[in-house]
C-alpha cells in the first residue's frame, strides 16, 4: 500500500538488497518488494494453513489506504490535516500494526534465541520448565507452535494504555523539499539527527515514518497536528538513517539508491530496547 506512493512514472521502484554488489541497482514492481510467503500463515500440526491474519490486514489496510491518501492531498496542497477522533485512532491502530507486522521485524529483529529470552523473562517457572521439556521432546513442533504465537500476537489489539499513550501524542508531518525525497526501508521507520528549527549548529533527533517520496510522519510531546519543513539535508540524514538500519532499500530515484547501498549496515538492537521498556525506560517517541 505504501510502496505504491513511491513508484515512478513506469510503476516500478529502484532498489539495492545487500549482498548484492555496491551501487548495483536494480528496478522492480512493488509486489516483488519486502514481501515474504506466509509471513502471517498459522500451521497447524498437520500442515494446515490459517490465512485469517493476513485477511484481517487487508482489511485494515481497506480502511486506512483512502485515508492516507486523502491526507497527502491535503499536505501536497500546503494545509494542515484536521483529524477527528475516528481518524487519530485508525493512524494508532495502522502505525501500531505497521510498525510490528515487517518482514525485517520477523526475520532479523526476532529470532528464535529472541522469543526464547523473551519468553523466560515472562514466564513462570513451571511455564519454563514446560516449555524446556518440550523443546527437548519435538524441538520441530514446539518451534512451530512459537512461530504461530508470533504471528498470532500480530493480529492482537492495541493495549488500552499504549492507546491512552497514543492519543496523548501529536502529530508531526515531515515535507520534504524540491529535488529531494525518502527512501523506503523493510523496517517501516527509522530515527536520525535533523538540523535544529531555525538553526544551522545544533541538532534534534527525530522518530519517522516515510509514507511517501515527499512527506514521513512521527509522533511528537504536543497534540494536534504539526508540519516540519526540512532541509535537503535533513532528508539526506533520514535516508542515511533507514538505509543503515535495512537489509533493503527502495525509492524513485536509481541514483539515490546507489549512494545509500554504500551506507554500512548497523540495525538497531531491538531486544535491548525490549528490555529497557521492561524496566520502565521507555524511549521518547517524539522529536
Amino acid at each position: 500500500m505504501v510502496q505504491r506512493n513511491f513508484t515512478n512514472e513506469s510503476g516500478g521502484l529502484h532498489f539495492w538488497r545487500r549482498g548484492m554488489n555496491i551501487g548495483e541497482v536494480r528496478i522492480t514492481k512493488p509486489s516483488n518488494l519486502f514481501v515474504e510467503d506466509h509471513l502471517y500463515t498459522i500451521v497447524d500440526k498437520n500442515g494446515a494453513r490459517d490465512h485469517s491474519i493476513e485477511h484481517w490486514f487487508g482489511r485494515l489496510e481497506t480502511l486506512a489506504a483512502p485515508f492516507i491518501q486523502q491526507f497527502l492531498n491535503i499536505v501536497r496542497h500546503g494545509m494542515t490535516p484536521i483529524m477527528n477522533g475516528t481518524h487519530w485512532d485508525l493512524w494508532h491502530i495502522y502505525v501500531y500494526h505497521a510498525q510490528k507486522r515487517t518482514v525485517a521485524w520477523h526475520k532479523r529483529f526476532l529470532t528464535p534465541e529472541d522469543l526464547l529470552a523473551v519468553m523466560k523473562e515472562i514466564a513462570s517457572e513451571q511455564q519454563w520448565r514446560e516449555h524446556i521439556r518440550a523443546w527437548e521432546t519435538d524441538a520441530e513442533d514446539t518451534l512451530r507452535e512459537m512461530n504461530n504465537a508470533r504471528i498470532a500476537s500480530q493480529a492482537d489489539p492495541m493495549p488500552d494504555k499504549m492507546l491512552v499513550e497514543f492519543r496523548s501524542r501529536g502529530l508531526v508531518i515531515y515535507v520534504a523539499p524540491p529535488q529531494t525525497s525518502f527512501i523506503l526501508g523493510d523496517d517501516m521507520s527509522g530515527d536520525a539527527l535533523v538540523s535544529s528549527r531555525g538553526g544551522t549548529t545544533d541538532a534534534r533527533r527525530v522518530q519517522f515514518m516515510p509514507i511517501a517520496p515527499d512527506v514521513a510522519v512521527g509522533y511528537c510531546d504536543t497534540r494536534g497536528v504539526h508540519t516540519d519543513h526540512l532541509t535537503a539535508m535533513d532528508v539526506r540524514r533520514m535516508n542515511e538513517a533507514m538505509a543503515k538500519q535495512s537489509y533493503l532499500i527502495a525509492g524513485r530515484s536509481k541514483a539515490q539508491i546507489a549512494s545509500l547501498s554504500r551506507i554500512p549496515y548497523d540495525p538497531p538492537d531491538i531486544m535491548k530496547g525490549w528490555f529497557k521498556s521492561r524496566n520502565g525506560a521507555l524511549p521518547a517517541c517524539s522529536p
